[in-house]
């Protein structure tokens, strides 16, 4: 005989058992549809991506002619979207580089939000006068 307090045990074993399956961890809802993108074959691969968006251009561009083509639209069809995915692929393959360059250590901005004496140059932290 069971009271009301009591919970049938296989309806813990289906609660056990959604608490084991449910993942643990702090990812967004949304955000797990995205997980893809972190995979190493998709990293690798993604170039391919803009490059058969640029074949594309260039297809459609031969069918549907510009009004006001480039005078290099002559010699070169669809170099529009050659020039689009040469410059896609340079700020891509560039963004190691730049965060190394522009990147910040760290302790740039201080412990807790306040001014590092290293790095800033406000008069009240430096304790050095303006130089007007």
């Amino acid at each position: 005989m069971s009271t009301e307090t009591e919970i049938p045990v296989e309806v813990e074993a289906e609660a056990e058992i959604e608490t084991v399956s449910a993942p643990m961890d702090d990812i967004h809802p949304v955000s797990r549809y995205f997980l893809f993108l972190g995979n190493e074959k998709v990293k690798r691969n993604f170039i391919w991506f803009p490059l058969v968006g640029m074949i594309i251009s260039i297809l459609l561009g031969l069918h549907f002619k510009q009004k006001h083509p480039l005078p290099i639209e002559e010699y070169i069809p669809g170099s529009w979207a050659i020039y689009g995915f040469i410059a896609y692929s340079l700020i891509v393959l560039s963004a190691g580089t730049l965060f190394k360059i522009l990147g910040r250590d760290e302790s740039y901005y201080g412990e807790g939000g306040l001014p590092d004496p290293d790095y800033s140059t406000d008069p009240m932290v430096t304790g050095e006068a303006h130089h007007d």
